[in-house]
Parts: C-alpha cells; structure tokens; sequence
C-alpha cells in the first residue's frame, strides 16, 4: 500500500513577479521533502477576464504611471479587505477557493498575497474549511496593512527590521511574527569563478523599468563609457524599440536586449551587477547569486521599503540620473574594482538566501505539518 503524500497548497497571484516567484520557490522546496507540492492563481483561474484587466492595469502603472500605482497602493492600504472578498468581483473567487480547498485537502496552505488570507479567515469562520495557514510577506519595511490584518497562523517578512516595524505599526502578537527571509528557487546562486570587473571587461543585467527616454541614455552612455562592456537588457514591450534604436550595438553583440527571460539565474551567475527597480523578487535573487544592485527605479510603496533594505545592508545603490550610474560605476570599478568586491561582501554578510529553507522552518515550528 503507497501512502499519500503530505500536501502543500500555495496561492499566489501575478502581479509582478513577486509573489510567484515566492509561491514556486517554497514549492520547490517541499517537493524536494517529499510533499506534493501546488501552485495556484485563484484569481486567474475563477476570473480569467477581470485578472487580465488588472494586470494590465499594474503592468502599465509599473512601466507608465508609477504615480497612479501610488494612489493605488493608498487605497488598497485603506480598503476593509474582509469586506472587498464578498464584492461581486470577488465572490466568484472565494466560491472557487472553497472548491478547491474540497477537493484538494492540503495539509497545509500557503499564501504570497493577502487576499487570499482573508477568504481562508472567511471559511474558517462559516465553517467550510477547517485548517491553518500562514502567509509570506513578499516585500520588505514598507509592508501594508493588508498583509497583518488577517487571522493567519504565522506571518513570515523578509528581514529583522521589517519584524520589529510591523510589531510596533500594527500592535500584533510577537509569537506569530517571524523573520524567515524571501523564498528564492536553488538554481539561483553565486558564480563560483566571477572575474573582478575592469573597463575593458564588464557584464552588465539591465531591467527595463524606467520610462523610454530614460533607458534609452541609461543604455546610450553605459555602451559608449564603458568599452568592454557586454549588456543584456529585459525588455519587455519595448524590445523592438530598442532592438532598432541599438541596431549597430546589437549587431556587435555587446548588447542583447530580450523581451523576457526564463533563465535569469544564469544570466545573474554571467553579471558584474543588475541595474533595475527594486522589486523584492529580483532583489532577493541577487542577494542569492552575490550579484550588486545599482536601483534606478522604485514603484511608491513597497519597493521604497526594499530599497532602504539594500542600502541599509550596504549592497548596493541608488541612482538618481544617467550621469549618477556612469559615476557610480566607474568609482566601484577602481582600485581593481574595490567597490564591487565591498558589495559583494556585504551580500555575503546580510546572509539574505536560504529563504525558502527558513520559511519552511518557521511553518513547522509554528504549525507543524
């Protein structure tokens, strides 16, 4: 007779790339301890055309409107989220959450967005489900209200800091609180053999955040400044913008502009540094493949609060200009990249990675299996 595997149900929802890459890491993990291991978007899968619409919505505030995603996070800091779950947007998605629950029975159910707290508190309370969860806060010091207003077993946030600020914000219970780190997947780790960077060789990772007349002299003045430099850009919509723009630089393959990639950790192990905004997942990905962060772009919120964590842990910095990141680099490429190596310690020192290893630590001692 073949016992049945312990379960791990894992909702998450995509927006950004943050809470996904939080979901399959942890999902990564228990499989390789022997769970089955699930990753659902309970919005996507009872709302198809509503996800879509939003997505796009948060899709055009990151790369467009970073303004308009800031009256946004406002309101949605603000909003009675218990009461939101049972709109009609919503109720289709709790009613598919409760069928899903039925029928799957995980021993265990994960949550890397806040919505989905509250739709499991909602169940528990009208008794159509009966289990625990814990949810993992996926950004870091700027964590909004959303995300410690629910009834979850165990809270998990990236860092110490982001621990004792929620403490003192939101007056919650120290035991349920822990500080477990940002699930990143195993092929993400440091290049074992990385040469120290010079001008006449220098790997750059460069994210396409900012608005296109930006990355355009980003690229512009990094390609003629630094001669040895070879640059992969993530693209997104604007790839064939970019792509005719840089024809020649392209054509010399120095730059490599893509629209999106699945093999950023081998693109991080090939990078000298990742220039780009400071969203949590790409963040705590380089923390884990010892790579420095040079943040050009920050979405008002919870990205501010990751930025203040890099700076704080000394790993890396905060351009402002064009002018500011030829600067910068060019002052962490001196004295045989003195800078750069400094960098690389202070990632090593922050000891950031492992948080998938960590959070799952934290379930067992606070929910067990």
């Amino acid at each position: 007779m073949t016992l049945a595997l312990p379960k791990i149900l894992i909702l998450s929802v995509g927006y950004g790339k943050g809470h996904h890459s939080a979901a399959y890491a942890l999902a990564e993990y228990y499989q390789k301890k022997g769970w089955e291991s699930r990753v659902l978007d309970v919005c996507e899968l009872a709302q198809p055309r509503l996800f879509r619409l939003t997505q796009r919505f948060y899709d055009f505030c990151v790369r467009r409107a970073p303004w308009l995603w800031g009256i946004t996070y406002g309101l949605t800091d603000t909003a009675d989220w218990a009461r939101l779950i049972h709109s009609p947007f919503l109720r289709p998605v709790l009613r598919c959450l409760q069928d899903i629950l039925e029928q799957e029975r995980p021993e265990l159910v994960v949550c890397t967005y806040p919505l989905f707290a509250y739709m499991l508190d909602d169940l528990r309370q009208r008794r159509r489900w009966s289990g625990r969860y814990a949810v993992v806060v996926t950004d870091a010091r700027e964590i909004s209200r959303p995300w410690m207003r629910s009834s979850a077993d165990l809270v998990t946030v990236p860092d110490e800091g982001s621990r004792q600020l929620v403490l003192e914000r939101y007056g919650l219970p120290e035991s349920i609180i822990e500080a477990a780190g940002f699930p990143v997947r195993g092929a993400f780790g440091a290049a074992s053999e990385l040469p120290v960077p010079t001008q006449g060789h220098l790997s750059i990772l460069y994210g396409a955040y900012r608005q296109t007349g930006g990355v355009i002299r980003d690229i512009e003045a990094l390609m003629s400044s630094f001669p040895g430099l070879e640059l992969t850009v993530l693209a997104g919509h604007r790839t064939r913008l970019l792509q005719r723009h840089f024809a020649a630089y392209c054509a010399s393959r120095r730059l490599t502009v893509i629209r999106e990639t699945a093999e950023m950790p081998e693109l991080l192990r090939k990078s000298h540094f990742y220039i780009g905004k400071a969203g949590a997942a790409t963040m705590f990905e380089c923390y884990s493949s010892c790579v420095p962060i040079l943040v050009n772009f920050t979405l008002p919120g919870q990205e501010q609060g990751n930025l203040e964590l890099l700076l704080e842990d000394g790993a890396g910095y905060h351009v402002e200009s064009t002018l500011h990141l030829v600067d910068t680099l060019h002052c962490l490429l001196e004295h045989d990249a003195e800078g750069w190596q400094l960098l690389r310690r202070a990632m090593v020192a922050a000891d950031r990675a492992g948080g998938a290893a960590r959070v799952a630590a934290a379930i067992e001692r606070r929910i067990g299996r």
